[in-house]
């Protein structure tokens, strides 16, 4: 009975701080979503209005058609599809030796510090070297650069994760297959992969939202809108002279829209990817 009490109690108390939080992470959206709505007169009106009074999808028109944003909205799209794809690939090849394979626990080691150190530095402290390098090697103000360096900056936690992943797979599954006259590579494509699917949708989705919203290389690496990703159009629209909030607030709401429904689509894989894959390493 005292502990029903108690958890009784504990629900009331916490029942509160839980709708306070919602709010409180809820209304920067709403508000966003809301002034995406709003008309350029109506955000300088002299009263504050916290919806808009006359809707309209007309900032949404403005940065899609007349800002060209869909060019920018297409080069994210390709580059982080492209990213995910490299990361992945990479990121499983690194994987399937050091958790499949009779590897030394040395080689091992040293193959996931090495990918942990990777990310030891902050992106600002090699910005400079991979800007001379992109300049020697001609792939300045060209997608392909961003890939090489968002797949590069991804792998860490690409083969973290699946490492931790492949390594709950048993191992009596590919001997299974293996006495059964299935190769190596047999058994990785219809055995590993279809169970580590989980893992590899979880990562990918995951490395899709970080690039999606990578800003600095991007602005660095590119000066045309052929080659410029979403968040440096955003940038764009804070001018000299002005700073265009209902064009801004429309931008930020679509970039919201395609991470948000392929976290809600794949959250179930997600979840049991980023679960699935906790370890404690004997």
């Amino acid at each position: 009975m005292r502990r029903r009490r108690r958890a009784g109690w504990r629900g009331l108390v916490l029942l509160p701080v839980f709708a306070v939080l919602a709010v409180l992470y809820a209304f920067p959206l709403y508000w966003l979503l809301a002034t995406s709505l709003k008309g350029r007169s109506e955000l300088f009106q002299a009263t504050l209005s916290l919806y808009p009074e006359a809707p309209t999808l007309q900032p949404y028109v403005d940065v899609l058609v007349d800002r060209g944003f869909l060019v920018l909205l297409r080069n994210s799209i390709v580059v982080c599809a492209a990213t995910v794809i490299l990361a992945l690939t990479v990121g499983l090849l690194i994987t399937y030796p050091i958790t499949r394979l009779e590897v030394s626990p040395r080689v091992r080691t040293g193959v996931l510090n090495w990918a942990l150190s990777l990310r030891f530095l902050p992106p600002i402290a090699v910005v400079v070297p991979y800007f001379a390098v992109v300049r020697t090697v001609g792939l300045y103000d060209q997608p392909l650069a961003l890939i090489l360096i968002y797949s590069l900056f991804n792998l860490p936690f690409t083969i973290w994760m699946l490492k931790g992943f492949l390594t709950e797979i048993p191992r009596e599954i590919e001997e299974a297959a293996f006495s059964d006259g299935a190769s190596r590579w047999t058994a990785f494509r219809l055995i590993l992969l279809p169970l580590a699917m989980p893992g590899l949708l979880a990562a990918g989705v995951i490395v899709f939202s970080f690039s999606w919203s990578e800003f600095l290389f991007a602005l660095i690496l590119t000066s045309t809108p052929n080659a410029q990703t979403f968040p440096v159009g955003v940038q764009g629209l804070v001018t000299q002279f002005e700073i265009i909030w209902n064009d801004m607030a429309a931008a930020g709401a679509i970039a919201l829209v395609l991470p948000l429904v392929l976290m809600v689509l794949a959250r179930r894989y997600v979840i049991a990817g980023l679960t699935f894959g906790v370890v404690r390493e004997k």
